[in-house]
């Protein structure tokens, strides 16, 4: 059953890179969500909260802990990126 562990967080990992690649190539994310990128930030930040006050093993706090910092790049970019001035 680690197996499926193990294979959440290598595709969660995953999932991000190209987002993170189409954010920096093109340099908008008018096309992507800014809700939905606060929304994963904030259900990323809870889930570690919750994995660091049971006792789960080290490879999951330190899975939780890359997670976060992928998702906190995607948001990041996506501010950073977004027209806030739309005409």
């Amino acid at each position: 059953m680690q197996i499926f562990g193990i294979m959440y967080y290598t595709f969660s990992y995953i999932q991000q890179i190209p987002q993170i690649i189409k954010l920096i190539r093109t340099k908008s994310s008018n096309d992507y969500s800014i809700l939905q990128a606060l929304l994963h930030v904030v259900a990323t930040i809870c889930w570690l909260v919750y994995i660091f006050t049971v006792n789960e093993a080290l490879i999951v706090k330190v899975g939780s802990i890359i997670d976060l910092i992928l998702v906190s790049m995607v948001a990041i970019l996506v501010m950073i990126y977004y027209k806030w001035n739309k005409k």
